[in-house]
């Protein structure tokens, strides 16, 4: 059993600091934790290791509080026109991510500073700060399969939910553990919170280390709403690739996450799971898009155009955002490329028979989507 105020107890009692700041969490952390106790079936070394995640970002967030009373200049931060990647999952918008984090002038958020966000990062030291390895420490413990689907290092760009998960509206947890109650809760939610803690986080980062922020998460599309309440100047880039290829790749990355913290794990139940929050992603954020007075705002990058011509790619994105691509971008993003191939880490094998899935039906279920952008 987990216990909610055991949690903050021991967050409390290692950084010897009891401010918990401003922004809510208390009733999303509490439907988590009960999601946890009574669904998830969660014991032994999971459940251990679900504490020490949820201890560690309450501590997190007791030390983002508190720098923010040490450096009140941090709230003075203006977060301006951020680029927001709001595609789909496995449509290239982590690639897309990475090649526009090399351009001079443009600020990504690292897996380090998201993990380990106290004190800012700083300009002079960003690369060798010792918070890097500490981090690549943790990914190196990871398995070897799971950088095969989603490659990972402790200097590559990630995408938000490590800005927001310090208020437990998080839906990278639905991926972890089979929380059906959270899930219901989460996608019911007052995203406003989250949104706050994405801006004041960036605020955080931003502090030291300046740029304009490029960002990526797919899940953005499930409350693009309140992204935009938060950000009115943001600029959405929307990647976008076969439903078909998409929602397989999807749902075996997300499930072999799912399967290592779920004893009777079902590939099968879990695919319908998480195609219906695909599609429900999908529909809001169009739905969001449509109803939006600015337009302009968003960019649509199909996938074939991405893989095909990366760096002309990334030349038209820039000239649309106002960044400058000249000949020292350029020659980083190749570099990038050259270092970084599709396949480093291995071939990400799977098909959708593998999780009772069909290429047909998922073109027809998803067919309000492609007959606008494929």
């Amino acid at each position: 059993m987990i216990v909610r105020d055991e949690l903050l107890d021991q967050a409390t009692t290692a950084t010897g600091l009891d401010d918990f700041g401003d922004v809510p969490f208390l009733e999303a952390l509490d439907a988590f934790v009960d999601s946890l106790n009574r669904d998830a079936r969660v014991e032994g070394a999971v459940q251990d290791g679900a504490v020490g995640t949820l201890t560690g970002i309450l501590t997190k967030r007791l030390a983002l509080v508190d720098d923010r009373k040490q450096y009140p200049e941090i709230a003075e931060e203006v977060i301006a026109a951020p680029v927001f990647i709001v595609g789909q999952p496995r449509s290239g918008s982590t690639h897309l991510h990475a090649l526009l984090a090399c351009v001079e002038g443009v600020r990504a958020p690292r897996s380090w500073e998201m993990s380990a966000p106290s004190p800012p990062p700083e300009r002079a030291t960003y690369d060798t700060d010792p918070r890097i390895a500490m981090v690549q420490a943790g990914i190196d413990k990871m398995p070897a399969e799971m950088l095969v689907r989603h490659p990972m290092s402790a200097t590559r760009p990630e995408q938000c939910n490590g800005l927001f998960d310090w208020t437990f509206i998080n839906q990278a947890w639905m991926a972890s553990y089979d929380i059906p109650s959270y899930r219901d809760w989460f996608l019911d939610a007052d995203y406003a919170a989250a949104y706050e803690a994405h801006r004041r986080t960036l605020q955080h980062l931003q502090s030291r280390n300046p740029g304009r922020w490029v960002l990526k998460y797919p899940k953005h599309l499930l409350s693009l709403d309140a992204l935009l309440a938060r950000y009115p100047d943001a600029v959405l880039i929307w990647t976008h690739r076969d439903p078909a290829a998409v929602l397989p790749s999807a749902v075996s990355l997300t499930g072999f996450m799912r399967q290592s913290n779920t004893p009777d794990y079902d590939p099968v139940r879990f695919a319908r799971e998480w195609v219906v929050i695909e599609e429900l992603a999908l529909h809001r954020g169009l739905a969001t898009r449509d109803r939006d007075s600015k337009e302009d705002r968003n960019i649509d990058v199909d996938y074939p155009s991405l893989m095909g011509d990366p760096v002309g790619t990334v030349a038209m994105l820039c000239d649309g955002l106002g960044f400058a691509f000249d000949d020292g971008s350029r020659q980083a993003v190749q570099r990038w490329l050259d270092e970084h191939p599709q396949d480093q880490h291995g071939v990400h094998r799977y098909t959708a028979a593998d999780f009772g899935l069909d290429p047909d039906r998922l073109r027809a279920r998803f067919d309000f989507y492609t007959r606008r952008y494929l």
